[in-house]
Formats: C-alpha cells, structure tokens, sequence
C-alpha cells in the first residue's frame, strides 16, 4: 500500500544524483513507476503525450490506470476529474500552455469550484518548447493557474524537489498545478531532498568580510546599518543560474558592504509567510522566474508584502510582454535576460 503516513516525501543523495541526469519528463515517469509499485489507485491521464512520459514501467505495473484521452486537453480535464473523484490518484500531463489555458474553464469548473483532487502536471513549462514557437512556449501558465480557489501551484528549483513534490501529492491528493521545466540540468540538492511544504529554501549567502567598509571601529548597529541587504527570490529550473550568478557576484564584491542572499521558492501558491520576513529585512528584493513578468511569481511576492506594510524596491526579472519567436530554448532565455551573465549584471547593479 501506498504510504499515507505524516512522514514527508524524501529523495535520497543517490536518487539526487541519478534525477539530474535525466530530463523532467524522465523525471516524471520514474516517479510514476517507482509509486505505482504500492499504490494501487494510481491513474495517469494523457492528452496524446504519455508516450513521451517514460511510463513504460507504470504501464507494467498498472496497466489499468493509464488512460489516453486523445489531443483532446479539456476532455482530459473532465476524464482526470472523474476518476480523481472516484477516489483515484490522478496525475494529468501535458503541453503546460494548453492544459492550463486551453482547459481553463474546465479547471475552474472541475478543480476549483467542485474541489477534484487532479494533479496537473504542466510539461515543457517556459521556453522549454520554444522551437516549436510562441503558441508552445507556457509563459502565462502561472498567472492563470495561481488565480484559481483552492488550487495548489508548485514550480520545482530542480529535479530531486519536482520527484519529492510529485511523491508528496500522490500521499495527499489535492487541486494542484505542478510545472515541468528542464533547463541546465544543475542538482540543487546533492544531499538529497526531503519536501518541505513551505517551498522556501536558501541557496546561497554570499561570505561577510570583516572590516568590509574600512571604517576603523565601526559599532556593530552602524555595521548593520551600512549593510545593503540583496534578497534574490528564484523559482523554477531557472534557480540554478541564479545561484551561479549570485556566487560569481560575490566573489566581485568581496570589499563591499553587500549581502546577497538567494532563495529557491518551489511553491508558489500558497505563498509561505516566512517570504514577508525575508523581503521585510531586505533592502531591495529581485525575483527570477521563466514566466511573463506579469502576474507570475513576481507579482505574487509583491501582492503579499505589499499587504503585510513598510515594502522595499521589488526587481522582477523575466520574460518580456511579448510573443517571441521560436529559437532554441538557451537562445531565448539569453534574448529575456536571463543568462547567468545577465542575471549577474542585475544582481551588481543592486549591489
């Protein structure tokens, strides 16, 4: 039988390892087959996709519980809900910009309003799929998903977080939206990963360097004063340049009085509470993210502190307000900005 205890999902250092030599649709279907050996009301609905998913090994084991609903994505929705109702474990992958926009009135109907515990599984989310161009390209599967009641969004820093995340919502099966994006393969977790509900982690802190400000017997209160507080806030595959520039920005800045700070943030609705302290005892606040700048995760940071009073300059960092042609997927993110080496260039001008 399938886990059901307390205990919270855990990806071991050796399955870490292993996860980041894999893509995430890979991803997906190793985590299919590895729980389909307990749980026996595991269900996969696919719009056409699932041969592309690595379920060979769920297929053997539940043969029953996948279910090809054609290039038919607002079907899929319906089908997934039905049997999620039922009492089944459904997961429903697909395209990210058509299962969440193409299928949106069935999710609202269906996961928001009648509360059907499916778990969407946005494939190919950002730029992954950019050579196919702009109508492949999932840049406003955020800003959609996150304004739905009652419905879970979580955008995994790497591939151990996406397999923990995916594990934990067979245990607890709710309305969920989880995104799928492979970038550069980075492991962000080389000790393993136990999955931690409030989706905050700190990455990065750049190292204090005493007597930075060269200003002989300076009180500890004015050191503190004169400290200009950089809080990154990275979510998605994306995470992993912006730790690498962060740490190249910190070994440029060894002489000033600057504290740079990056946090993985894999869950994005709910927004945990301990991100309004972070941004509250920071001097300027910069988020990354591989989604439009316009009601994504960006502006989910910003809704939140700006309720919670006194609110510092919030950077946000993305893509652009506009349909882009198609190009490789490490073209684009190059054309939006975010490289490691334009990531780094925003970081020293708020540094």
């Amino acid at each position: 039988m399938l886990d059901t205890s307390s205990k919270p999902a855990c990806i071991s250092a050796e399955e870490s390892q292993m996860l980041a030599d894999m893509n995430t649709k890979e991803v997906f279907g190793w985590v299919m087959g590895k729980l389909a050996e307990d749980d026996e009301l595991l269900t996969v609905a696919v719009a056409d996709y699932g041969r592309r998913l690595n379920l060979d090994r769920f297929r053997e084991l539940r043969p029953e519980g996948y279910i090809q609903c054609g290039i038919a994505e607002q079907n899929l929705i319906e089908v997934a809900s039905a049997c999620a109702n039922e009492g089944f474990h459904v997961f429903a992958p697909c395209y990210a910009t058509f299962v969440t926009s193409r299928t949106l009135d069935q999710i609202r109907i269906n996961l928001g309003m009648m509360k059907s515990p499916v778990m969407l599984v946005g494939v190919a989310a950002g730029c992954e799929s950019a050579t196919t161009g702009p109508s492949h390209m999932a840049l406003e599967d955020i800003a959609v998903t996150r304004t739905i009641p009652g419905l879970s969004v979580f955008n995994p820093c790497d591939n151990a977080q996406l397999a923990a995340t995916l594990m934990e919502l067979a245990k607890n099966p709710r309305p969920a939206y989880v995104r799928m994006t492979s970038c550069d393969g980075v492991n962000l977790h080389p000790n393993g990963y136990v999955f931690d509900a409030s989706g905050v982690e700190k990455l990065f802190e750049s190292p204090r360097v005493e007597g930075a400000s060269g200003v002989a017997g300076a009180s500890e209160l004015e050191d503190a004063v004169q400290l200009r507080r950089v809080s990154v806030l990275a979510t998605g595959a994306i995470t992993s340049r912006v730790v690498e520039a962060a740490q190249r920005v910190a070994d440029q800045i060894t002489t000033a009085r600057t504290n740079i700070k990056v946090y993985g943030v894999s869950s994005i609705k709910p927004l945990d509470t301990s991100l309004t302290q972070i941004c509250q005892y920071s001097d300027v606040v910069i988020t990354v993210e591989e989604h439009s700048i316009l009601g994504g995760f960006g502006s989910a940071v910003v809704e939140q502190i700006s309720a919670s009073g006194t609110c510092p300059q919030v950077i946000r960092v993305g893509m652009p307000d506009k349909y882009l042609e198609a190009d490789v997927h490490h073209n684009i993110l190059a054309r939006a900005g975010l490289s490691v080496e334009s990531l780094q260039e925003v970081f020293i001008a708020n540094c």
